[in-house]
């Protein structure tokens, strides 16, 4: 199974890449989060996105899967979005057929737009690769709005129109995971959002359900937040910014992450 997690800047994505991911997923939700301030709720253009994957790209190794929303359009706007992608060193996109402005897939009020127009843009996306090496995983967030029966119509129909993985959002259970499982053609993407409408199931569980892929989009975003917040209240509260190891990272570790001895060692060699 690969196991993926969702970054939204270039220091998350060193970070995942420390940690041992092998693939790396710029979520959307944290994007416009950390970069507007906004919830995911179709704010976030496809400029600000692609701004955000480059930094991404260039600095991990690993690939890196790019949340494409809804193609910001139709499928021309889809093909334009797909070869920016590829230009840049993208891995691959996520498409998803809601209405235009989306909302986060664990949010209330989604709408869908027809199966066959999204499978339009899915062939889009799959002839503008043009023989490049980049995934398509197509999205559907029908399981609200219309139902199970039709999210699983839809994600067959969305892997005969070329994509090549396939995520169902925001099954509501452990059973209706199964469902998906053995119903729709794989390879299947779960998507473990905590807080969020579908169960958190082991990773062990998830490949026995059928699922060969599984993302964990908001574990660093909320975990992130939640430190931040603890320690900018208490330097408030306390008047002093405490030297806890276990709470922070320290100054050399960080300068580690960031790779200040190679910089060193750069500009003392062109050092006049």
């Amino acid at each position: 199974m690969t196991l993926s997690v969702g970054v939204w800047d270039a220091l998350s994505a060193k970070l995942a890449e420390r940690a041992g991911f092998e693939l790396l997923f710029v979520s959307g939700f944290a994007v416009a989060g950390t970069q507007l301030g906004e919830p995911d709720f179709g704010l976030l253009t496809q400029t600000e996105m692609l701004d955000c994957a480059r930094r991404i790209v260039r600095a991990v190794r690993v690939p890196v899967i790019v949340d494409g929303d809804t193609g910001h359009g139709g499928p021309l706007n889809v093909q334009r979005l797909v070869r920016e992608l590829i230009a840049l060193g993208a891995a691959g996109v996520l498409l998803e057929d809601q209405v235009w402005p989306k909302r986060c897939g664990h949010m209330q009020g989604k709408e869908v737009i027809r199966a066959e127009e999204h499978a339009q843009k899915i062939r889009a996306a799959a002839d503008a690769r043009a023989g490049a090496s980049f995934t398509i995983l197509g999205r559907t967030d029908a399981r609200a709005p219309l139902g199970l029966d039709e999210a699983i119509r839809r994600g067959r129909l969305y892997r005969e129109a070329g994509a090549d993985l396939i995520f169902v959002e925001a099954p509501q259970s452990r059973d209706e995971l199964a469902r998906i499982g053995r119903e729709v053609p794989g390879p299947l993407m779960a998507n473990m959002v905590e807080g969020g409408k579908t169960p958190i199931l082991r990773r062990s569980e998830l490949r026995e359900l059928g699922f060969e892929y599984v993302v964990y989009p908001l574990t660093g975003l909320l975990a992130a937040s939640r430190a931040m917040e603890r320690a900018f209240e208490a330097l408030v509260r306390t008047g002093v910014s405490a030297d806890d190891a276990s709470a922070k990272t320290s100054f050399a570790e960080f300068t580690g992450i960031v790779g200040l001895e190679g910089k060193y060692a750069d500009a003392e060699r062109y050092k006049v």
